[in-house]
């Protein structure tokens, strides 16, 4: 490809490209400390808009310097000599406009991305499950990394394994449905069913079960059904109020 440029004119391209992918570069470093790594897409949009704006002002800049006053010997008229820095005849601040436009494109494709159809077997977020909000189909997948071991933080209690076939265990404290709860167990039944439970930080066993509209069902402590076949689940232990969500087996559930 041929380029055409004038004076400094032909700066528009690594100008753009330099910036754009420095400023790229950055953002993607940030997102990724504060955990919004699929922002890569807004990263580049933003790279490019910072490209157009070094351009801008690098051009700007070259193409306002004054001329230079020369007298013709034989007219002893002034003439004035422009030294322009262009790209393509265009100067070379105006090609920030086509640019930014690009920019603005990358920007809203990142927004006019639809976010994936929610896999049957995805994982539910933790909170979700235990106010019997999360998807009974997904909570294989969150057993089978439990399983694994690849979820930090849970750790496998064969001392609580008496009532059910497998349990795994998280001190550390979340907040569920206003609740500050902790000891939050995961466990699964030999039918292939699964429950989630956790204490709360309070004593009142009816305050809670007015919160989440519970009433007494027989074989079930407080409770009422959330989904087809899911109940939540409120009871004391060891004198605090312990909440939770039964759920049946996915595979049966229809």
């Amino acid at each position: 490809m041929i380029f055409v440029w004038s004076g400094l004119g032909f700066l528009v391209v690594p100008i753009v490209f330099i910036t754009s992918m420095a400023v790229t570069l950055v953002l993607e470093k940030l997102l990724g400390v504060i955990g919004h790594g699929e922002w890569l897409t807004t990263a580049i949009g933003f790279g490019i808009l910072a490209g157009a704006a070094a351009n801008w002002f690098i051009g700007s800049k070259l193409n306002s310097k004054p001329p230079r006053e020369l007298i013709d010997p034989k007219t002893h008229e002034t003439v004035l000599i422009y030294k322009r820095h262009k790209f393509f005849w265009v100067p070379m601040q105006y090609w920030s406009v086509p640019v930014v436009a690009i920019s603005l494109l990358v920007l809203f494709s990142q927004k006019s991305h639809a976010a994936p159809p929610a896999r049957a077997d995805a994982l539910p977020a933790l909170q979700a499950l235990i106010e019997c909000k999360g998807s009974a189909a997904g909570i294989p997948a969150y057993a089978d990394r439990l399983e694994a071991g690849t979820l930090p933080g849970w750790t496998k209690s064969p001392a609580l394994s008496g009532f059910m076939s497998e349990v795994w265990q998280l001190p550390k404290p979340i907040t569920v449905a206003g609740f500050t709860v902790q000891d939050v167990r995961f466990g699964s039944h030999e039918l292939g069913n699964y429950s989630v439970h956790a204490v709360t930080d309070s004593t009142d066993l009816d305050a809670v079960a007015k919160q989440l509209d519970l009433r007494g069902v027989d074989g079930r402590g407080m409770a009422r059904e959330a989904s087809k076949g899911a109940w939540t689940v409120a009871g004391k232990l060891k004198g605090r109020v312990e909440v939770g969500c039964e759920y049946p087996n996915p595979r049966i559930a229809d």
